[in-house]
């Protein structure tokens, strides 16, 4: 069984997850920053980070990566979102963001079932927030883990204003994601976590359809 640590990060309060086991190697899922913390935490552990799943290329969830890549880990994005990773200024409505272009060392796509550090995360591309947003769901688990990113939140969901956002996309991806086994915990981007079945009853964009 894999231990999850939660870091809040960055001035969008992103949630950082730091994913372990056994062995010595870890997971980062989505370095939006907090580098030396997390470090500090791994170094404590006696453990090494050795991949960076990105739930999704904005800047807030990649801030870090290039740092982590350096230290050594992997960085593995969503095809449809490597233009992300790769450009040093993204734009959201309103302001623009600089970002260390970062080079992807995996390209994942949906179904992709990866095998890192004793853990198993299956790909689950969830788009709509950006075109290669993505769940990683977590294998061996008591219950379903499903890091759902910026896709699904506690009873709300991901912005579709910026590049790349299709709101008929993300109802399709809510609509999927909640679909999985009733208990499943749900980790996002910001904010606490919530369940499948929680979400399944009470996520206000599933009201649109």
């Amino acid at each position: 069984m894999a231990e999850i640590k939660l870091f809040t990060v960055g001035f969008l309060a992103t949630n950082c997850y730091v994913v372990t086991t056994d062995g010595e190697g870890a997971v980062i899922v989505d370095a939006g920053g907090g580098f030396d913390k997390i470090k500090s935490y791994l170094d404590g552990l006696g453990k090494k980070a050795v991949a960076v799943l990105c739930t999704h290329g904005h800047f807030d969830h990649v801030y870090d990566a290039h740092k982590w890549q350096k230290y050594g880990a992997k960085t593995y994005i969503h095809s449809a979102d490597v233009e992300l990773l790769r450009n040093e200024k993204q734009i959201i409505p309103g302001r623009s963001f600089a970002v260390e272009p970062t080079e992807p060392d995996v390209v994942i796509e949906d179904g992709d079932v990866l095998k890192i550090a004793g853990m198993v995360f299956e790909t689950v591309h969830t788009p709509g927030h950006s075109k290669g947003s993505v769940c990683f769901v977590l294998k061996g688990q008591e219950r379903e883990t499903v890091f759902t990113g910026d896709t699904v939140f506690y009873h709300s969901y991901g912005r579709t204003d910026f590049y790349g956002g299709n709101f008929d996309e993300l109802i399709s991806s809510v609509e999927k994601i909640v679909m999985r086994e009733a208990d499943a915990l749900f980790l996002p981007g910001h904010g606490e976590s919530t369940t499948a079945i929680e979400e399944r009853n009470f996520n206000p964009i599933l009201r649109n359809i």
